[in-house]
């Protein structure tokens, strides 16, 4: 074969245009990191008709043990009247039930609007995903010959970082729909001193899960303004995004040391809610 005639077949196929990978410039992995790094789709949260029945199932589950837990509660208070024997006092208890009442049954409203808070928040962050995208190469569209060496060049570390990215979006959205279902049985846990420490973990880490994305997301925006006042489109710039989306992928396993934290057994809804009061009490002083 003519070493020329194969080295023009090489140009051509180099240079025609990209069918293998999509027309965008990560083909079909760019809409669903610009979908899932900048929200979460409550059709797939606590807007999912399965979500919702997996928490109305843990929620008649927790209702029943709490209705057991307040007659043994009632049980015990009636025995220390008449035995002299230590208990939790009639106006502490009777208090402990409706808010502990009140927080099982508006849980999923509670859940809920920590979502939507951090939508909002996520949305609030001005970050153009697509023109990102898009300075991987200059702006233009990826030729046949250009996607190939973007998957078997350097980018290849760039394009692992952004699989992980997406995983770990689908990772959080599992985890929240867990805790999510959860929330009942974690709130149950909360009525008895013993068990606080329980609801102590799932508060810490439901807080943690749900606003993980708004750090991450926020990291990235900061990311690409960075890479807008770098100035470069060369090697320098794809170093400093495989930077910035190493960066990015890290700050959930960094959030989770927060969760991980030692906890009191003493610390629970009462407890919580005291602590907000004294805290409103100091600030109007």
């Amino acid at each position: 074969m003519d070493p020329i005639a194969f080295w023009d077949l090489l140009q051509k196929i180099f240079t025609s245009p990209n069918s293998l990978f999509g027309t965008s410039t990560l083909g079909p992995l760019e809409p669903l990191l610009i979908t899932y790094l900048k929200s979460t789709p409550e059709n797939l949260t606590a807007g999912n008709p399965v979500v919702i029945g997996a928490w109305g199932t843990m929620l008649a589950v927790a209702d029943a043990f709490f209705a057991l837990f307040i007659i043994v509660g009632a049980i015990q208070i009636m025995i220390s009247n008449s035995t002299g024997t230590l208990t939790i006092p009639l106006s502490q208890f009777v208090p402990k039930i409706i808010t502990t009442a009140l927080m099982l049954n508006l849980s999923y409203f509670f859940c809920r609007m920590v979502l939507q808070l951090n939508n909002v928040l996520c949305g609030s962050v001005n970050a153009n995903l697509d023109r990102f995208f898009q300075t991987i190469n200059n702006g233009a569209r990826i030729t046949q010959g250009q996607s190939l060496l973007l998957y078997l060049g350097i980018l290849i570390l760039l394009n692992v970082l952004l699989f992980r990215l997406l995983f770990e979006a689908f990772d959080r959205l599992v985890l929240w729909n867990l805790l999510f279902v959860l929330s009942p049985i974690a709130i149950l846990f909360s009525f008895l001193p013993h068990t606080s420490s329980v609801f102590t973990f799932w508060a810490r880490l439901f807080l943690v899960v749900t606003f993980t994305q708004f750090v991450q997301f926020l990291a990235f925006a900061l990311g690409l303004a960075l890479l807008a006042s770098f100035g470069q489109n060369g090697f320098d710039s794809l170093l400093l995004a495989i930077a910035m989306l190493f960066l990015v992928t890290k700050i959930p396993s960094l959030l989770a040391r927060f969760s991980a934290m030692p906890v009191q057994s003493g610390q629970g809804i009462g407890q919580m809610i005291g602590t907000i009061v004294v805290g409103a009490r100091l600030l109007s002083v």
